[in-house]
């Protein structure tokens, strides 16, 4: 009996000194590099944008793009689309929309339309991903270019940058 319950006893002693600690809920996932990456796509400006739809089919189906359109919502920005250039102008004139998203096709007339409009607005021309004349030459003529197809976040990433470029525009113009 005595050896008996030694037996019992010093297997218990070997069981808990053997035994791996259990961490609480959340400790586990970071044990061996399984932590969980937490990304927000909230934006700290949000803007309202205008996506122009006009111009060839493939640059409206690019811009009508529901990823692009889901991801600038998730993030919290307002998103309008304007299918023909009055309705353009009649938003613009408004000064409601922080940035414009349209084709590099449509690049000028939108331009054009921002600047006879006395808008506050910032253009962010797409180009198609797989055209590299047209992607080079968007990216010589304006700072920010958005490229179709892309990740969500690189599209909330570049209307950030261009809420960014009309700070900047409308800092320089109150000190001059």
């Amino acid at each position: 009996m005595h050896r008996t319950l030694l037996a019992v006893g010093a297997l218990i002693v070997v069981g808990l000194l053997s035994a791996t600690p259990l961490g609480a809920c959340g400790d586990k996932l970071l044990t061996l590099g399984r932590g969980i990456r937490f990304q927000s796509l909230h934006t700290p400006r949000p803007a309202s944008v205008l996506l122009y739809l006009s111009g060839d089919s493939q640059a409206v189906s690019a811009l009508a793009d529901s990823k692009l359109e889901t991801a600038l919502r998730e993030a919290g920005h307002e998103v309008r689309s304007a299918v023909s250039r009055r309705e353009l102008e009649d938003a613009l004139k408004s000064g409601q929309h922080d940035v414009v998203l349209a084709h590099f096709a449509a690049a000028p007339q939108v331009e054009q339309a921002i600047q006879s409009a006395g808008a506050p607005a910032v253009l962010l021309p797409l180009v198609d991903e797989k055209q590299k004349t047209e992607a080079d030459s968007a990216k010589k003529q304006y700072r920010l270019v958005l490229k179709m197809p892309d990740r969500a976040g690189r599209y909330c990433h570049l209307v950030d940058q261009a809420m960014e470029l009309r700070l900047k525009g409308e800092q320089a113009k109150r000190t001059q």
